[in-house]
């Protein structure tokens, strides 16, 4: 049997993603350091303009000492309504936004006090979309290595995987997008894409 540690990003980006789909049994970290400039509290998505970052202010700026679990997000600014416009501007024309909108817009309405609490909901709200039925166990503490298994904390690679993108034709592909990309431009065949 296979297993994966991963760490928890805001949005999984499509590498991320067959990571945990390909693993039978999947660990996700809990107990590490937060790891500044990844994935954990930012995501990418595709625009009418190209690929645009979408990034969670976090309490204390960039100047974190804390465990990823003890990592505040700030509502300073209003980064909820930025990003949902964002998301509502790039893919409002997609196939399947209208369907799968009301399922992650309550994420950009609702305060979380910490990153890992919300990205923990979005990310099961996100399996259930893909009708990923997977289950992960959180770690109860830090894993040094992954004893016969595959250590993904540090990944950030790419994917090659395609799929049809609402703005291909103007901007090219764009890989390795965020969930959403491949959830609103392909809704019920996301899982058979990622997985076949």
């Amino acid at each position: 049997m296979t297993s994966a540690l991963l760490y928890l990003p805001y949005l999984p980006n499509i590498s991320w993603l067959q990571s945990f789909a390909k693993h039978e049994s999947v660990f996700i970290e809990r107990e590490e350091n937060f790891v500044k400039s990844t994935c954990r509290n930012r995501c990418e998505i595709a625009g009418a303009n190209g690929k645009q970052i979408l990034t969670i202010p976090l309490i204390g700026g960039r100047d974190h000492h804390l465990l990823y679990k003890e990592v505040r997000i700030s509502y300073k600014e209003n980064w909820q309504k930025k990003h949902w416009q964002a998301i509502r501007s790039a893919y409002g024309s997609a196939p399947f936004f209208e369907f799968y909108a009301d399922k992650f817009e309550p994420f950009y309405e609702k305060e979380f006090e910490f990153l890992f609490g919300f990205n923990l909901e979005l990310h099961k709200t996100t399996l259930l979309v893909l009708k990923l039925k997977k289950e992960f166990q959180l770690t109860a503490e830090y894993q040094k290595e992954l004893p016969d298994g595959i250590d993904f904390r540090a990944d950030e690679s790419s994917s090659t995987l395609k799929y049809y993108q609402v703005f291909e034709e103007r901007n090219g592909f764009i890989s390795n997008l965020c969930a959403l990309d491949l959830i609103f431009n392909e809704g019920n065949r996301s899982r058979e894409i990622l997985t076949g």
